[in-house]
Order: structure tokens, then C-alpha cells, then sequence
């Protein structure tokens, strides 16, 4: 069962390239990698392709640091499944950079739509999750409002704001 759910309502969408390689699931949280050293413990050059979350580590971050840092590159939602480990060409992928979606919290907590959500990840290897994801309070870690309000909730309704989106940025 996917841990997302897309609502129907207008969700502006751009056309990004993924690498040769990457495995892409619908509704994984999406970034551009368009500036040096974001991805592979900061040991990496720009591509200006689309990555899934999991793949944005920066040098030597802790989680806190790769959640604050993704924001800057935050494309949006993938609105398509891409094969990457037996297709060794590059793919164009449609990306949502704006819409309601619903995805799975990581811890469940309560939630309001005045709350933010931020990326999720462990902490014991500083990795950030491509489907979870969690309420933060520093707006320096949000890429988007709750849209309901729960009790503990497990999931949540939220509404994106990505760095590529027409709608104005946290």
C-alpha cells in the first residue's frame, strides 16, 4: 500500500530528468541536484537531475543539517515510477510542485493547519526518508502546511511548498 495519497485538484507539475540508476516510486519526495556536493557525503558534482530524497547527504551533516539543507532544492512529488536499476537511461520524470497530499508521519504526533511538516530520516546514519515525513516547528525546516488536524496521527493531509513552485515559499 502506498503511504501517499493524491488528492484531485490542480497540482502545477514540471518535467525533470532522472539519472541512469535511480529508482523512482510514486509519490517519493523529490529534489534538484543543482549545486556541488549535495549528494554522497558532499562528494559530488551538480547534475541538475532530479533525486529522490534519500539521496541528498551532504558533507560530513548530521540529519538536522540535511533536513535544513534539502529545503533550498525541494522539486516536489513524483508523479511517476521509474526502474532505475535495470534501465541504464536517463528518464524524464513529472514532478508536483504544488497540491494536497497525504503521507505517513514519523514519530505519529498531533497535528493543525497552522503546523508545519518537514523531511524525516534517521538519525543513525543521517539519512532522510523519500515517503516520511514530520511536524517541525523551525520554519527553516518546512516545505509545507498540515491541511487537517489529528489526534496521533500516524498519516496527515499536507500541502506542499516547494523552491520551484509558483506559490510563494515558507
Amino acid at each position: 500500500m502506498d503511504c501517499y495519497r493524491f488528492f484531485p485538484q490542480r497540482t502545477d507539475s514540471i518535467i525533470v530528468t532522472v539519472d541512469s540508476g535511480v529508482t523512482v516510486t510514486r509519490g517519493d519526495l523529490m529534489f534538484l541536484d543543482n549545486t556541488d556536493n549535495l549528494r554522497n557525503d558532499g562528494d559530488s558534482t551538480a547534475t541538475d537531475y532530479a533525486y529522490p530524497f534519500s539521496y541528498h547527504r551532504i558533507s560530513g551533516a548530521s540529519l538536522a543539517l540535511n533536513k535544513a539543507s534539502v529545503k533550498d532544492y525541494f522539486l516536489g512529488v513524483a508523479f511517476s515510477d521509474f526502474d532505475g536499476v535495470n534501465n541504464t537511461l536517463k528518464n524524464n520524470c513529472s514532478i508536483a510542485t504544488i497540491g494536497r497530499y497525504v503521507y505517513d508521519l514519523k514519530p505519529a504526533k498531533t497535528v493543525g493547519i497552522t503546523d508545519y511538516w518537514g523531511a524525516s530520516g534517521t538519525t543513525a546514519a543521517s539519512d532522510l526518508s523519500n515517503t516520511l515525513i514530520m511536524k517541525v516547528s523551525d520554519t527553516a525546516l518546512a516545505l509545507g502546511y498540515f491541511k487537517e488536524v489529528r489526534t496521533h496521527a500516524l498519516s496527515a493531509e499536507i500541502d506542499l511548498r516547494t523552491a520551484f513552485s509558483i506559490v510563494n515559499r515558507i
